[in-house]
């Protein structure tokens, strides 16, 4: 029985779209009949909810206290639980994403335990995320982070792209392609439009355009504004609903671009949405938008076609199954194309945006789910445990 230890910053509902991963990453893991634990930062309110809502044990998540700033993750209690007799316990690491004093605990496991290790960077490696807080990680890639990929036995990438961003970092090692899934409980899920609505106060005469993930600069939603403000009439009958998490007070920032746009009856902020509430969200919207300047692979494109509703993701995300699938728009990272996208999306008929939606839900049934993903991992594991030959998604050029 092989025995995975996860580590990251946080596992619950503050983790976004790479704590998802991971989660239901493990959930799967533990299905095929791995032993599957996590390291983190969280609190136990966090781990309450993260064992709750991916049915993993919550003996499986174990806390560790942090020091200094909190998006840092430096935890020298982890580290010397690394160090010692717990962290004998496990046959291989996967780290989730980059930058945080998480990779030095992952080093300090390798270092000290020679256990394989696996690392995902989650899209912390494009050239946009690249160039943001840059001397943060100039000083990490100096300190630990260069050292701990470079002796990674294998990287994991989630789409063909960020093993393109893995080469031009400069980094050598095998890399293996697993996409994001969805669980197969989220496809079995259902939600209630009339609750979304009811719950948040909106007008039951117009269409829903949802956005649902953090609030920051990275989801280019300045982007979308403008680009709704230039649809003139096409938008009219349209809310678009924006539910996150602020992030460095862009919330404030956006709030003063509505204004000035005069888009103040066009949009409605909700807060953070997460369980049912989530669920109920996607039931009421016909169109899913994210306008990103950088990702990975978002959980939450899946997540959105999974629950039948079509997406509008700018080619940030990795996803040009929306066009050859027939369940979305890609346009390039620019106004006029999200425009021009726009137009088109937003002139649907509900019934082309339904038809469109049961494109998605098929092709994420067919291909994206966690049940067929999870097993690849394990594949991945014995192969660098010495038990088995290369898997033919790992490349090495």
């Amino acid at each position: 029985m092989t025995r995975i230890l996860h580590t990251l910053p946080n596992v619950g509902p503050g983790s976004f779209g790479v704590g998802a991963a991971a989660r239901s990453l493990a959930f799967q893991q533990i299905q095929s009949g791995c032993e599957a634990s996590f390291w983190s930062l969280s609190s136990e309110t966090d781990t309450s909810w993260a064992s709750r809502n991916s049915g993993i044990e919550a003996d499986r998540f174990v806390n560790f206290s942090a020091v200094g700033p909190e998006r840092l993750a430096f935890s020298p209690a982890m580290e010397r639980a690394a160090a010692g007799r717990a962290g004998q316990q496990f046959d291989v690491v996967h780290q989730h994403s980059l930058w945080t004093g998480i990779s030095r605990v992952t080093r300090v496991l390798h270092k000290h335990h020679d256990l394989p290790v696996v690392i995902a960077p989650h899209g912390t490696l494009t050239d946009w995320a690249l160039r943001r807080s840059r001397v943060k990680k100039r000083l990490a890639l100096a300190l630990y982070e260069r050292e701990n990929l470079r002796s990674a036995a294998c990287l994991h990438a989630v789409a063909d792209r960020e093993i393109a961003e893995i080469r031009a970092f400069g980094l050598q090692n095998p890399v293996a392609l697993l996409p994001n899934g969805i669980s197969e409980s989220w496809l079995e899920s259902t939600g209630s439009a009339e609750r979304f609505r009811m719950a948040f106060h909106l007008p039951p005469d117009r269409r829903i355009m949802l956005f649902l993930s953090r609030i920051s600069q990275k989801k280019g939603l300045p982007l979308l504004l403008q680009a709704l403000q230039q649809c003139g009439v096409a938008f009219n009958d349209w809310l678009l609903v924006i539910a996150g998490t602020d992030e460095f007070g862009h919330l404030a920032e956006l709030q003063a671009l509505i204004s000035k746009l005069g888009l103040e009856t066009s949009v409605k902020f909700v807060g953070p949405l997460i369980d049912q509430d989530k669920r109920d969200a996607f039931a009421a919207a016909e169109l899913f938008v994210l306008t990103s300047h950088s990702e990975g692979a978002p959980v939450v494109i899946p997540e959105a076609l999974a629950a039948g509703v079509p997406v509008l993701a700018t080619q940030a995300s990795p996803w040009p199954e929306l066009i050859s699938h027939s369940c979305g728009w890609w346009p390039e990272i620019n106004l006029q194309s999200i425009y021009e996208m726009l137009i088109d999306a937003l002139s649907s008929s509900s019934d082309r945006l339904f038809t469109m939606g049961q494109h998605g839900r098929a092709l994420i049934k067919a291909q994206y789910t966690w049940s067929r993903i999870a097993p690849r991992t394990l594949l991945l594991y014995d192969w660098l445990l010495g038990g088995g030959s290369k898997p033919d998604f790992v490349v090495l050029d």
